[in-house]
């Protein structure tokens, strides 16, 4: 791990970043952006599912571009189409609009994740490859960012809603700033991507492109900046052959009947609801979480700036949360045991939100909520990888994930609809998925812990 490796770490992280910061502030103006275009609880959580839908299409579409012409490009556009987008839906003038500009702005930010963590990955030696699990810690520190702003910006310029249920736009400018206010620092990330160092093309997609005169340059370049000496010549590579079209669909087909052979389908099957339940639980909660801290059953209603400040502080708790769960994978307990304690924790954490009627109580049980829900998904992320086979483990990993963004779609559906009945059942809902999720982990097969990966 040279200079290059670790500036790369950074600008990954940036990604990592932008991806929960976008999905924060979702959360955060979604009260304004309801009172302001006369959205129905039912309806309200339309963006957010745009932004899912998005994120699916950007996470299939970006890996299959940055296959095709080279990870830099798509580790720039990425955040290029966040931003553009991502400001533009601040200058919405109807909740359709904003929810159209939002989805493009999530088929952007949906490509950090795998772009970012492919370019990282093979621009590091193998010996230092569980760097790659360190950029989740970037994820909380995005929630926070997202969350500062908000409690900022959110109640110095909003609207006081009438009985009627009339909201004046000209004085509910604050998610609109707040929106704008996360485009630019999107587009800061960007320059310091296309500036702050030079970036080359990953040496070994250039190999698989048959440019390999190319790969060696880089290669003596990076060595270079780390005071190595290397000595290489094209001879040494292998020739890569491509697959067809064909030839891909074929292996895919053949590694996803693999997955449900034998004893794996009961770990497939496991996985698969984990990330599920996973999804749909904390969209459900924090996805909505300013209204539900705003319409608490406390004996005196909070401000606005106590809702948004509460709602920073919560989410500032993910941090040491993530953090923690980079040596918890590790400890005597294992991945699943911190899965299973972690999710069955949240589970209880909520409900004891729910039913508090105490506004610091409150505090407290959402805060060790995001505590642990940032711990879990730094293990799962971690696990997930380690209990597939080398040559099914993409696949794996894939079918886990795009499953659990397809669901997640739902859960803004599913939220308005219950909080449109009665906020108290979305909170009831989404603190049983996450203890069903302790179920399910609680029945995982293999535990990987000190074991080596398959």
């Amino acid at each position: 791990m040279g200079t290059y490796q670790w500036k790369m770490f950074a600008l990954c992280g940036m990604g990592w970043i932008a991806d929960n910061m976008w999905l924060q502030i979702l959360a955060s103006v979604l009260p304004q952006v309801q009172a302001e275009f006369n959205v129905p609880d039912a309806t309200s959580g339309l963006g957010t599912s745009c932004v899912f839908i998005g994120m699916i299409f950007g996470s299939l579409g970006w890996g299959v571009i940055s296959d095709i012409v080279g990870r830099r490009p798509a580790f720039i556009l990425t955040l290029t189409l966040g931003g553009i987008f991502g400001t533009a839906a601040a200058f919405a003038p109807n909740f359709l609009a904003y929810c159209l500009l939002l989805g493009l702005m999530g088929v952007g930010v949906g490509g950090n994740l795998p772009v970012d963590g492919s370019l990282f990955l093979e621009f590091i030696p193998k010996e230092r490859q569980s760097l790659l699990m360190m950029l989740s810690l970037f994820w909380p520190v995005g929630g926070a960012i997202g969350a500062l702003f908000s409690w900022w910006l959110i109640p110095s310029y909003s609207c006081v809603v009438t009985a009627a249920g009339y909201c004046d736009p000209a004085s509910n400018r604050g998610w609109r700033y707040t929106i704008a206010a996360m485009g630019l620092l999107t587009f800061a990330m960007l320059l310091f991507r296309v500036f702050f160092i030079k970036m080359y093309e990953s040496p070994k997609w250039l190999i698989t492109a048959g440019r390999k005169e190319e790969a060696i340059a880089t290669l003596k370049t990076l060595a270079e900046m780390n005071g190595k000496t290397l000595t290489v010549s094209v001879d040494e590579f292998p020739d890569v052959e491509r697959e067809t079209m064909a030839e891909s669909v074929k292996r895919f087909t053949r590694d996803i009947k693999a997955l449900f052979v034998g004893k794996m389908i009961i770990t497939t099957v496991l996985i698969c609801l984990v990330w599920m339940t996973i999804s749909v639980a904390y969209t459900m909660f924090y996805g909505f979480l300013p209204k539900f801290l705003a319409s608490s059953n406390t004996g005196t209603p909070l401000t606005l700036n106590e809702v948004y400040r509460n709602y920073f502080i919560q989410t500032a708790f993910g941090i040491p949360g993530s953090i923690a769960g980079t040596y918890m994978i590790d400890s005597r307990i294992g991945r699943k045991g911190t899965m299973t304690a972690g999710s069955i924790g949240i589970g209880i954490s909520l409900f004891l939100f729910t039913i508090s009627r105490d506004s610091w109580t409150q505090l407290v049980f959402n805060c060790i909520a995001s505590f642990l829900s940032n711990l879990v998904y730094g293990v799962i992320y971690a696990y997930t990888p380690e209990v597939f086979a080398t040559n099914v483990r993409g696949t794996g990993v894939g079918l886990a994930s795009c499953l659990g963004r397809i669901v997640g779609v739902s859960a803004p559906f599913l939220s308005g609809a219950l909080i449109a009945v009665n906020p108290n059942y979305a909170l009831y809902l989404s603190a049983g998925l996450f203890a069903l999720m302790g179920v399910f982990s609680a029945f995982l097969p293999i535990e990987t812990r000190g074991v080596a990966a398959l």
